[in-house]
C-alpha cells in the first residue's frame, strides 16, 4: 500500500511539473535590471522624475524613484513622493460604487437618472436607459467632452445642463468612446447616495482602511511636509514645466486623485487580493471584485492603445475602470492616466499575482507602457522584445506618420488669400449650446482663441479660415468664420461644432 501511494505521489508530481511547464513562470524582477531599464526609458523621455513599484498580493518586489520632483532644483523621488494619478483614480471611484452595491443602496443595471433625476441626454430614450454600469465602461456613446473641464473650467452643474446638446457619436452600447463625464457624474451618485463627496467617501472606506495615508483627491489636499512633482512637457527638443491642467481645490471624479508608490502599492495589493485589506478585512464582495474585472465592453483596436501592435492581443475589452487585454496566454487589467505635464500606469496579472505602478511627471511619456509589459513579460518570447526601444520607435513613428498627414493638409492651402474683413472685424465672444461661451481676441497684433482656462493662439491659413493651435495637446484646429450678407460675421465653425455670434450687449 505504502509502494501504491508513493507510485500516486510521484506520479503526481510529474503531473504538476507537467502542466506547470505549460504555463509562463514569473521569477522575482531582477532589480538592478529593472532599475536600469527605467533609467534607459527615462533618458529615451526625457522624463525628470519617476516612480516604479512592483509587488505581489503579500510582498513588494521592487520599490524605487528615480530622478527629480523639478528638472532643475527639485529634491530627489523616493517612495512617498507624489504624483498624480490622473485616471488610475477612476478604478477607485469604481471601488466606492460597488461598495454601495454590496450595501443593496443600487445596482449597476439602475438608470443613472434614478440618482441623478436632473440628467438629460440629447435623445430622451438614452435618458430612460443609460445605466451606471454604461458611465463606468465609456459606451453611452457620447464623444468626449474634456473641452468642458479642461479649457472651460466649467462646474458640473452646468455640464449636467449642457450633456442635452451634445448629439451622441454612436448608438448605446455599440462602440467605446473614452468619456471623462460619466466619471464625473458617478463621483456625484456616490455623494448622491452617500451624503458625502466621493473623495471623502473613499478616504473613509477605502484608502485609510488600507493605510493610505498619503492618498488625496486633489491637490489641494495634500497635507504639509509632504513632496509632491511638478509637471514637465517636451517641446521642439526641450524639456519645460508644464501648466497645471486641474485647479488644487478640483475633485474631478474622473482623474484628480494624488498619491504615492508606497500607497499605489498597497491598493494594487488590495486588488490582487480580492479585495481584501492586509489585516483580513474583506472591504469588496468576491463579487464585487469580480464584476469589476469582468469584461463589459469590446474595444475595437483603433479605439485602443498603439502598443496592441506590440502586445499583438486576440481580444480588447474595458472592464469597470479597467482596459483588458491577453498577453502571452493571461488576462491583463490596466489603465493609463495623462494629465498635463503627468502620467500614471497601473497593471494587473491577477493569475500570476504580480502588478506594477508607474508615476512620472513628463507630459504623455510613453515609456509608462514599455515598464508594464517588460514587468508582464514572462521572458519566453522569442525574440525577446526590447521593451524600451519598441515603445519608443513605435510612438516616434506615430508621430512621423501623424507629420505627414499634416504635410498633406498643407499641400491643400490655398496661396495669396487673404480675410475678407479687417483681422479685429473678427473678434468677440461667439456661443455654442454644447460648449459654451469662447472669446476671439484680436489684441496684440494677433487673434487667439480664449477661454477661462486656456488661450489657444490663431494663425490666418486661408480665405475666412485660421488655424487654431494648442501645443501641450498637440492640438490643430480650424476657425473659420461664415460672413453674412450684411458684410459682418454670421457664425463661426471651430472644434467641430457650430457658434453664433453673442451681441456686444449679451
Amino acid at each position: 500500500m505504502e509502494k501504491l501511494h508513493a507510485m500516486r505521489k510521484t506520479r503526481l508530481i510529474a503531473l504538476a511539473i507537467l502542466i506547470l511547464s505549460h504555463f509562463p513562470a514569473f521569477a522575482g524582477p531582477d532589480s538592478d535590471g529593472l532599475s536600469a531599464f527605467v533609467e534607459r526609458g527615462m533618458a529615451l523621455w526625457h522624463v525628470p522624475g519617476m516612480a516604479v513599484t512592483v509587488v505581489s498580493s503579500d510582498e513588494v518586489l521592487f520599490r524605487q524613484g528615480f530622478g527629480k520632483t523639478v528638472m532643475r532644483d527639485g529634491v530627489n523621488i523616493g517612495e512617498h513622493t507624489l504624483f498624480a494619478n490622473a485616471s488610475t483614480t477612476k478604478a477607485m471611484v469604481v471601488a466606492g460604487i460597488l461598495m454601495l452595491v454590496d450595501e443593496e443602496k443600487l445596482t449597476l443595471d439602475d438608470p443613472a437618472v434614478k440618482y441623478i433625476p436632473e440628467l438629460r441626454f440629447s435623445d430622451p430614450m438614452l435618458t430612460d436607459q443609460i445605466t451606471v454600469r454604461d458611465l463606468l465602461t465609456h459606451r453611452t456613446g457620447l464623444p468626449s467632452t474634456d473641452f468642458w473641464a479642461f479649457f472651460m473650467d466649467m462646474p458640473l452643474e452646468e455640464q449636467i445642463g449642457r450633456l442635452a446638446a451634445v448629439p451622441p457619436e454612436a448608438p448605446l452600447r455599440t462602440r467605446h468612446i473614452y468619456q471623462n463625464t460619466m466619471y464625473e457624474l458617478a463621483g456625484l451618485l456616490i455623494e448622491r447616495i452617500d451624503g458625502q463627496r466621493w473623495d471623502h467617501f473613499l478616504r473613509e472606506r477605502l484608502w485609510q482602511p488600507l493605510g493610505m495615508t498619503e492618498t488625496f483627491g486633489a491637490r489641494g489636499q495634500i497635507t504639509t511636509g509632504l513632496t509632491h512633482v511638478t509637471p514637465h512637457e517636451y517641446l521642439d527638443d526641450d524639456l519645460s514645466i508644464a501648466e497645471w491642467d486641474l485647479p488644487a481645490d478640483l475633485p474631478f471624479a474622473a482623474g484628480s486623485v494624488w498619491s504615492s508608490i508606497h500607497d499605489m502599492g498597497l491598493w494594487a495589493q488590495f486588488l490582487l487580493r480580492g479585495g481584501v485589506t492586509a489585516g483580513g478585512d474583506q472591504l469588496l464582495s468576491d463579487a464585487a471584485v469580480q464584476e469589476m474585472f469582468r469584461p463589459q465592453q469590446l474595444i475595437a483596436e483603433s479605439d485602443f492603445y498603439p502598443t496592441a501592435k506590440l502586445t499583438r492581443p486576440s481580444w480588447l475589452s474595458y472592464g469597470l475602470g479597467w482596459f483588458q487585454q491577453d498577453f502571452q496566454g493571461r488576462k491583463i487589467d490596466f489603465h493609463t492616466g495623462s494629465l498635463s505635464g503627468l502620467i500614471a500606469i497601473i497593471g494587473l496579472d491577477r493569475a500570476g499575482d504580480r502588478a506594477v505602478v508607474v508615476l512620472g511627471n513628463r507630459d504623455h511619456a510613453e515609456m509608462r507602457h514599455a515598464v508594464l509589459w517588460k514587468v508582464m513579460d514572462s521572458g519566453h518570447s522569442e525574440p525577446e522584445l526590447d521593451w524600451n526601444q519598441e515603445v519608443f520607435d513605435l510612438y516616434q513613428n506615430n508621430q512621423e506618420q501623424a507629420g505627414q498627414r499634416w504635410k498633406e493638409i498643407e499641400k491643400k492651402r490655398l496661396s495669396n488669400t487673404k480675410p475678407s474683413l479687417p483681422r479685429e472685424e473678427y473678434a468677440g465672444r461667439f456661443d455654442n449650446a454644447a460648449i459654451g461661451q469662447i472669446l476671439i481676441d484680436s489684441s496684440d497684433h494677433a487673434m487667439s482663441v480664449k477661454t477661462p482656462n486656456v488661450v489657444l493662439p490663431m494663425s490666418h491659413w486661408h480665405l475666412d479660415t485660421f488655424l487654431v493651435e494648442y501645443e501641450p495637446w498637440a492640438l490643430r484646429e480650424f476657425a473659420t468664420f461664415r460672413i453674412g450678407p450684411d458684410g459682418a460675421i454670421a457664425g463661426l465653425e471651430v472644434f467641430g461644432e457650430n457658434f453664433d455670434p453673442v451681441a456686444a450687449s449679451e
